[in-house]
């Protein structure tokens, strides 16, 4: 843009020098004179042209200036893209932040689900052989008792089954005391 102008500016006073007419003096050898215009002429084209380079000169600020302004503009416009850019970005990012959490929160629910499921079949379990100690507890006893009645047990024998009968109710008491904490802790992964 300024290459031009200056261009422009050679360009203009080249044609003005071009069409300018050089006048010679007169000189007569009577009173009379003739004026010199040839140095006035000079005179007005050099101002003309000081004031074509003048406007030349302004134009050229005039075009600095606004190609300033133009880019100014386009680095608003490069930041304000940049921003929105960035803020994209960042939802981007929350989102993803989101649906980890969301993921992970369903597989500790899921993990959760699981333990409760796992504390539920131990109860089921040890009620399963409390029952089967129970029967095997109430067999023992009718087995004793009905020994007993018909007198075919001697004393040593008769004790060998009471010590059988209290092992078992031993057993049956452990296994009581195993379902009571298998339930707490039931309990407790339901809360």
């Amino acid at each position: 843009m300024k290459t031009k102008l200056i261009i422009l500016v050679f360009a203009f006073l080249g044609i003005q020098f071009g069409f300018a007419q050089e006048t010679a003096p007169v000189v007569k050898d009577t009173i009379i004179a003739v004026p010199v215009q040839a140095a006035v002429s000079q005179e007005m084209v050099n101002k003309e042209a000081f004031k074509e380079q003048a406007k030349a000169e302004k134009a050229l600020k005039q075009a600095e200036k606004d190609r300033k302004s133009a880019q100014r503009e386009q680095d608003r416009a490069e930041k304000s893209l940049q921003r929105a850019e960035k803020a994209k970005q960042k939802e981007q990012k929350a989102r993803e932040k989101a649906l980890k959490a969301r993921e992970k929160a369903i597989k500790k629910a899921e993990k959760e689900a699981k333990r409760i499921e796992k504390a539920e079949k131990s109860v089921e379990k040890i009620n399963d052989k409390i029952d089967k100690a129970e029967k095997e507890l109430d067999k023992l006893q009718a087995k004793l008792d009905k020994s007993v009645s018909r007198g075919k047990l001697s004393d040593v024998e008769v004790q060998k089954g009471n010590l059988k009968i209290s092992k078992q109710e031993l057993k049956v008491s452990e296994l009581e005391e195993d379902l009571r904490s298998a339930q707490q802790k039931l309990e407790k992964l339901k809360l």
